[in-house]
């Protein structure tokens, strides 16, 4: 079943290859030019820089896991993508996961889609005051952002490489118009 409002989409933004800070700061700089020229909101534009950041953040973290896997390569290069339909933007972002990840990465994504507002809010600070952070910096925190902000639920697919990898696709969909909840300030 296809979602009829993302039919159409304009693309915005695509990248796929290797991120390193640079390409991150260009992506970056790109939906700033495309703030300008579109006229966004302020607040809409916030919403999508702190996604491009938590998307690209999330890649170029993991991106040290698959040194020396030329196997996967170009097949599976990270890739990110930000559309925009008449009344949405999505974002999209993949890249390689080791298998022994994919069922920790489905969880997290499960729990936060099971939540509203109130109980990300709580998951959060929870998240948050218990300190279980990965020696990658991560405790599932972006993807608690990334709830926040969409108000969607956030769509994960995982397509099995080999025995020892899966490519992992998020979609996180933002309306163009929304009321100000997250405490934004335009």
């Amino acid at each position: 079943m296809t979602d009829k409002t993302l039919i159409n989409r304009e693309l915005v933004l695509k990248f796929k290859g290797h991120l390193n800070f640079e390409t991150i700061g260009m992506l970056l700089n790109k939906l700033k030019v495309h703030f300008d020229s579109e006229e966004m909101s302020l607040l809409l534009y916030k919403k999508l820089l702190t996604l491009m950041i938590e998307t690209l953040e999330n890649i170029f973290k993991y991106s040290d896991n698959f040194e020396g896997e030329n196997h996967l390569f170009p097949t599976y290069l990270p890739a990110f993508t930000l559309e925009k339909t008449k009344n949405k933007y999505v974002l999209s972002s993949s890249n390689p996961v080791r298998n022994e990840h994919v069922q920790i990465l489905s969880d997290k994504i499960s729990c936060v889609n099971s939540l509203d507002g109130d109980g990300l809010k709580k998951l959060y600070k929870k998240t948050i005051a218990n300190g279980q952070f990965s020696n990658k910096g991560g405790a599932g925190l972006g993807f608690i952002e990334m709830a926040k902000i969409s108000k969607e639920n956030l769509k994960l697919s995982i397509e099995k490489i080999d025995e020892h990898f899966s490519y992992y696709n998020l979609i996180v969909v933002v309306e163009t118009k929304s009321n100000n909840q997250e405490g934004w300030k335009d």
